[in-house]
Parts: structure tokens; C-alpha cells; sequence
């Protein structure tokens, strides 16, 4: 069995920075980078960190950093105004917090943990995810 991964905060945007470029240049396989990109990605952590990390693991994080940007566009559009922008927080009752985390258990940190490098996220993930107030998840 793989041991889970820690990622750091830069191991973290590194690994977006290097999604969109692979995005950029190669394309995506559905709403997921090509095989080619994923080798890619393997080779490049490797030697940026000197971590050695599968494919499934880097798709795993990849799913579940998307989870958590799915999770926070889906508060940030239904909220509106319990949003605030300058620490990137949602202001929910325990009650709200219990409904989300049903249908977003991947995004349930947001309560306590902010979503890092939103910009990032937006860059990679904006028009490939259902983000409005239509979109489900399933339960």
C-alpha cells in the first residue's frame, strides 16, 4: 500500500503551477491532464523535492485539491455575503458547516483551513467544473 503524501504549501503550488503548464501546452484528457503530463509530473517533483510519487497519488491530490475548490466556489456562490474576501473564509453556523460537509466531504476543511492559492485554482479549474448553485454532489 502507497503511504499518503504531506504536502507542503510550496510542494502545493508548485504542483498547480505545473498542471497549468501542462494544460497550457498539452491539453487535458477530459477534466484531467493526458498520461504524458502525469509522467511528466512525476519526473519533475521528483526532482524539484526529491519526492517520488506515483501517478495515482498525484491524481489523488489532484482530485481532492479540485474537491476543495469545487466545495469553496459552491459556498462562495450560494453565500454571498458570509464570504470574506480578505482571509478567504466562509462565515457559517455549525448547523450550515454540517449541511455542506453531506454533499462536500473533500471540502469539509474549509471550515477551519482556508483554500490555498485560489488564484491557481481559478486558473486551472474555472470552466471545467460544476461551480453554480445547479450543481450537485451526490450523496
Amino acid at each position: 500500500m502507497i503511504d499518503k503524501h504531506t504536502w507542503t504549501d510550496e510542494q502545493t503550488k508548485f504542483f498547480w503551477h505545473t498542471c497549468i503548464e501542462k494544460v497550457q501546452s498539452v491539453g487535458r484528457k477530459g477534466l484531467c491532464l493526458h498520461k504524458h503530463s502525469w509522467n511528466k509530473l512525476e519526473t519533475t517533483i521528483k526532482e524539484k523535492f526529491g519526492v517520488d510519487l506515483s501517478q495515482r497519488q498525484l491524481k489523488n491530490a489532484y482530485d481532492n485539491l479540485k474537491s476543495k475548490y469545487t466545495g469553496w466556489l459552491y459556498l462562495k456562490n450560494k453565500t454571498n455575503n458570509l464570504y470574506n474576501p480578505q482571509t478567504n473564509t466562509f462565515n457559517l453556523t455549525n448547523e450550515e458547516w454540517k449541511d455542506f460537509e453531506k454533499g462536500h466531504l473533500k471540502a469539509a476543511s474549509l471550515k477551519t483551513v482556508s483554500l490555498l492559492f485560489l488564484e491557481l485554482c481559478e486558473e486551472l479549474f474555472d470552466g471545467n467544473s460544476a461551480s453554480s448553485n445547479l450543481s450537485y454532489a451526490t450523496s
